[in-house]
């Protein structure tokens, strides 16, 4: 029987165990090739929502107001071509613009340039008894107001009246104080725009009472 030498047998061992490894390297995958090959995808998440600044808020609301549908408030009887049906009184603000709006049905509206305001006035029976009152007093001055299609805001310390019927928007401007010290039908309608203010504010703070 021919010799073997310890060390032939520990070569042998080790080329064994090489040729092994070497046939089972290609198709392992260490931790360092995990993931590779696939796609990598975010988390899935909602668009952001995006939120309209105050002024583009105020001025589609300002827009759908002069625009108001007369057919959707519901009034009994036909409406005569030169009836009222609606009135904005706008007051230019330090920095802003204040716009109430009125409806022949008893609906309010006050919005700000800036951001802010209420709606939803004809809820409230004092509200709706002083729109309605608003809008009537709005047809004494309808004979000095001029027809326009142009709808400007207005300057600061002036205060313009945009009056809706149905042959067409009427509109006037006078200044705030020159409202405060006559006893002219313009005035009576700037106090009766007041008067509508005052009391959505009043309907406001029973609500959050």
């Amino acid at each position: 029987m021919r010799h073997i030498h310890p060390i032939q047998l520990i070569l042998v061992a080790v080329l064994v165990f090489v040729l092994w490894y070497m046939k089972r390297k290609p198709g392992q995958k260490g931790p360092a090739m995990a993931g590779l090959g696939r796609e990598s995808r975010p988390a899935a998440t909602r668009p952001a929502k995006v939120e309209q600044p105050p002024e583009e808020i105020y001025m589609n609301l300002r827009q759908e107001a002069l625009q108001k549908n007369p057919h959707s408030l519901g009034l009994p009887g036909e409406l005569k071509a030169e009836e009222p049906y609606g009135v904005l009184m706008e007051m230019g603000i330090p920095s802003s613009v204040v716009t109430l709006a009125c409806f022949a049905d008893g609906d309010a509206g006050i919005y700000y340039k800036t951001g802010g305001g209420m709606k939803g006035g004809v809820a409230h029976e004092n509200v709706r008894k002083a729109a309605k009152e608003f809008i009537s007093l709005s047809q004494k001055v309808l004979p000095r107001m001029i027809k326009t299609s142009a709808h400007p805001l207005p300057d600061v310390e002036k205060v313009r009246f945009y009056v809706l019927t149905l042959k067409g928007t009427f509109t006037t401007e006078a200044h705030r104080q020159a409202l405060g010290g006559t006893q002219s039908d313009l005035s009576a309608l700037f106090y009766s725009g007041q008067e509508v203010v005052a009391q959505m504010r009043q309907a406001q703070e029973q609500k959050a009472g």
